[in-house]
């Protein structure tokens, strides 16, 4: 009994800790919803992709945390989980120029 709990509690522990959703394309605009989130470190980010693809996130000086891979589906998503204090830019390269950019702030 007692390596069950421990193994089930191993389980728990190494989970990330899902933090906040971000919709790239919300509303069939070029902009990132919300745009600037704060979240603890070790926390993760859901990017989903909205309407109006295609889009991505990369992150300014940080292509371990960068999805440059375009997602065309509405509907894709993917997570990114920010383990160091700081902020961290982004944007989405396609849309960059429209101003389609944003911040997470990791405390």
């Amino acid at each position: 009994m007692k390596y069950l709990f421990a193994l089930l509690a191993t389980l728990f522990i190494a989970l990330p800790v899902h933090a906040a959703n971000i919709t790239m394309g919300s509303g069939g605009n070029l902009v990132f919803e919300p745009n600037e989130i704060t979240i603890s470190a070790g926390e993760t980010v859901t990017f989903t992709n909205g309407d109006l693809p295609p889009h991505n996130m990369v992150v300014t000086d940080h292509p371990e945390l960068s999805h440059s891979d375009l997602a065309f589906v509405g509907g894709e998503s993917f997570d990114v989980t920010f383990d160091t204090p700081g902020r961290y830019e982004f944007q989405c390269e396609p849309h960059a120029g429209a101003g389609m950019k944003g911040v997470v702030n990791v405390e």
